[in-house]
């Protein structure tokens, strides 16, 4: 696709235009590579390319050409070093930049709008790597009102925010409005019914806010619906067909707790997919049918479950948590057994064993069933996608045992080695699952930490498969796309720029004439404190002499981070992003898979440390220090 294509296609399409900056300027800025890179999305969490500022001199920018003033530039194509393109700026009112595109690795990953009309609303749209969604901001706030293309997957992962943050505007964004439904023709009585449903949205949110207390490390794991349902437009004498899931189950993950919350109805409006009901905690049965979420044979069994859960142990010891999940566990065969609609019921079961199972002796009867579970659902009146889940947990919950019962170097490598085989045959059986990519990072990671001889070529090649196979799967494509780049990045320049923490504020972790130390940390790990005080001493000592360094926090909380800082007097810059290890872009960048890890770049600002040690510092300052 071609700028030219890009460019033709929003002027001819689109009638929402826009300016770049909130107040008009007679001219739009003069682009500039250094300028260019100094751009971000405007919304959280997105994923593009941005080559370190000195690698600016190394970037091209090339005029994208106006059709109807030949001569005059309508906007800005800028490249990297390597002819990939990383940003895009076009202005069609002459005055501002009305589409900002950003790039992954070349492919146009986020596009942002901006109308000059003031009465048109900015629009935002995710694309490659970055999914599917497309939303409007009307009153110009940069937070979304409405999405006009959004798949059922997106909408669950904006519903678990929007629960976990208890944010009403961003639920708002998901729900069906009065004229998204007039689309159908319904009847006006229907149309009204449906309408009215919505208005309890904000308070079911807050109900299940209050009944999950989700925290804002809450991860969306998976989201499970039916068949959708659909009303032909015939049957109501209507205009577009009614398409709708009548409910649907997200699994979400906060702190190693899983909770389920229900969508409620959501329909199909055109591209996108709009709530009806508001959010629920709890799971719902998923065959696509209108029957209640709480079958009535299973409701007393359910509801001492929900009484279990609300006394979960205030004092999360591995004893008390074992005793915990072993009684879910329990609780959960019966509902299983009675229950019609299983799978969802099944999931958590398998959860509570595999949880339960983690803290008990190798071969407990948790890991058993967790077993007996896997092969009931490999049959062929079983379930493949359950069946894939119960291998993958069991996969995992083996090997913790293992590493907790392991008594010397022998047997850690021979638990080692079965999680190796493990997860390559779990991969291999079950190459679809929604939990293959994770199955190939943790590969990846198992051999480039194992020490091997031959560890880091084979890490390279899970590596490339799962960018390769997996191309989609978020957050691990990307990371692994990272850990690549930082596997063959010595001898290279330090590509590292985000916000910092505490302002927000971009910084570029590359400095020029500088000895740069990019240390990434988490508040949880341990040798956090004493590595902090080695930190000091190294600025005490070289600072003066050009050294600096820049931390990255792979904390979830910003204020967790803040306070971490603090506390251990971490010396240095701090950057933080939201995602922690899993999902921050900074984590992504060069693939780190555990705190803490080091790079180390040269004053040429190139990297000569792709896996230092704080410990071993100070030695790498010195040669550096002593170069010419």
């Amino acid at each position: 696709m071609t700028t030219s294509q890009v460019t033709v296609r929003w002027l001819a399409v689109l009638a929402l235009v826009a300016g770049f900056s909130a107040a008009a300027s007679a001219q739009p800025v003069a682009v500039t590579a250094e300028w260019a890179l100094n751009q971000q999305p405007k919304q959280a969490g997105v994923n593009v390319s941005t080559p370190a500022p000195d690698q600016a001199p190394r970037c091209k920018v090339t005029p994208i050409p106006n059709p109807k003033a030949p001569g005059t530039p309508m906007g800005y194509l800028v490249s990297d070093g390597d002819g990939k393109p990383v940003r895009q700026f076009v202005s069609y009112d002459g005055k501002n930049y009305n589409i900002v595109a950003f790039y992954v690795d070349g492919v146009e990953a986020y596009r942002e709008v901006y109308p000059p009309a003031p009465n048109e609303p900015y629009q935002f749209r995710w694309l490659g790597p970055n999914g599917s969604k497309w939303g409007l901001d009307r009153n110009r706030d940069l937070v979304i009102d409405e999405w006009v293309v959004i798949s059922p997957e997106e909408v669950t992962q904006e519903l678990v925010r929007a629960v976990a943050a208890r944010d009403p505007k961003r639920l708002g964004a998901l729900l069906v409005t009065k004229e998204n439904l007039a689309v159908f023709g319904l009847p006006p009585a229907d149309a009204e019914a449906l309408k009215a449903r919505t208005a309890g949205a904000e308070k079911r949110m807050t109900d299940t806010a209050d009944a999950l207390k989700l925290s804002d490390r809450t991860k969306w794991v998976h989201a499970e619906f039916g068949v959708p349902n659909t009303r032909p437009a015939d049957a109501f004498e209507g205009r577009e067909d009614y398409t709708a899931h009548k409910n649907g189950t997200v699994l979400v993950e906060d702190g190693g707790k899983t909770s389920f919350i229900q969508t409620g109805e959501m329909v199909q409006i055109g591209r996108a997919w709009k709530l009806i009901d508001g959010p629920a905690a709890g799971a719902a049965g998923t065959g696509g049918t209108e029957g209640p979420v709480v079958e009535p044979q299973i409701k007393d069994l359910v509801d001492r479950l929900n009484a279990l859960d609300q006394k979960a142990p205030a004092q999360p010891t591995v004893a008390a948590l074992a005793a915990f999940n072993a009684q879910r566990a329990d609780l959960l065969e019966q509902v299983v057994a009675r229950a019609n609609a299983k799978e969802t019921w099944v999931r958590m079961l398998i959860d509570s064993h595999a949880a339960a199972a983690e803290s008990d002796k190798p071969g407990n009867k948790h890991l058993v069933r967790l077993g007996q579970w896997k092969e009931a659902m490999m049959r062929p009146e079983g379930n493949p996608t359950v069946a894939a889940y119960a291998a993958f947990r069991l996969l995992t919950a083996e090997n913790s045992v293992g590493l907790s019962a392991a008594k010397d170097e022998k047997e850690l490598r021979a638990v080692q080695e079965k999680w190796q085989a493990g997860l390559e045959e779990f991969v291999k059986t079950f190459p679809k699952s929604a939990d293959a990519p994770d199955a190939v990072m943790r590969l990846a990671m198992a051999y480039e930490l194992s020490g091997a001889k031959d560890s880091e070529p084979k890490a390279k090649q899970w590596l490339e498969q799962l960018v390769k196979a997996y191309p989609d799967s978020r957050p691990y494509a990307a990371k692994a796309a990272g850990a690549l780049k930082r596997l063959d990045s010595e001898g290279k320049p330090l590509e590292l720029s985000g916000p910092q923490l505490g302002t927000g504020q971009p910084f570029n972790a590359a400095q020029k004439d500088k000895i740069v130390v990019v240390y990434y940390w988490a508040s949880w790990s341990q040798s956090l404190p004493e590595d902090a005080k080695k930190l000091q001493a190294l600025v005490k000592e070289y600072g003066a002499k050009g050294l600096t360094v820049v931390t990255v926090s792979l904390d979830h909380d910003a204020k967790q981070a803040a306070d971490a800082v603090a506390r251990v007097a971490l010396p240095g810059t701090h950057l933080f992003a939201t995602g922690g290890l899993d999902a921050s872009p900074l984590a992504a960048a060069y693939g780190i898979m555990a705190p803490p890890h080091v790079l180390l770049a040269g004053k040429d600002g190139k990297i000569v440390n792709r896996n230092g040690h704080v410990p071993a510092l100070e030695e790498d300052v010195k040669k550096l220090l002593a170069e010419k």
